[in-house]
């Protein structure tokens, strides 16, 4: 078997393939947009005085800076130069508490859906490092991360008040923060 000699020239300036590491420059972006957004949602919260749910929030957004640190870690180890993507502002108008549980599942879904292509591109790069750290990394957490705000769109959808809602959602939240641990 023969190696293609493209391959030594592309992997001695960087050992992800271009098509891999542009997808993820571009996740970068998508993570800190996501924190912004759970930035403003605990904002919302902390203005209606339900200050779990605020705490609530400021921790998936601290997860958001976490994943944005794993890619930049990864791309930084695989020797990619870039630069930072810009950041969309966010614009949301935000008519009610439920309506956050629903933004935030929905953004979890699109993010589900960018790794997912990420995988694919390291995989049609055989990029099988990335794709393997990919999976042991991004698409584990991301599963988590969708399951957790699909769990709690289900609590925000019950027929109580927002005190007992917000009781239950942080400490089912910090419960699953300390099995990880």
């Amino acid at each position: 078997m023969s190696v293609n000699k493209k391959i030594y020239e592309s992997r001695r300036k960087q050992s992800i393939g271009d098509k891999t590491a542009k997808l993820l420059i571009e996740q970068i972006g998508h993570e800190l947009y996501n924190h912004n957004l759970y930035r403003t949602f605990a904002n919302y919260f902390a203005t209606k005085g339900l200050n779990k749910l605020e705490e609530y929030y400021i921790k998936r957004a601290n997860e958001e800076i976490d994943h944005h640190t794993w890619i930049v870690d990864r791309l930084n180890y695989a020797d990619v130069l870039y630069s930072y993507p810009a950041v969309d502002p966010v614009e949301v108008d935000i008519k009610d508490e439920y309506e956050t549980f629903v933004l935030t599942l929905d953004k979890e879904i699109e993010t589900t859906q960018l790794i997912y292509g990420i995988v694919a591109a390291a995989q049609e790069e055989n990029d099988w490092e990335t794709f393997n750290w990919l999976q042991d990394t991004l698409v584990n957490e991301q599963t988590e991360e969708e399951h957790i705000s699909r769990k709690f769109l289900k609590v925000a959808e019950q027929d109580t008040d927002w005190i007992a809602k917000e009781e239950y959602i942080l400490d089912a939240y910090n419960a699953g923060d300390s099995e990880e641990e």
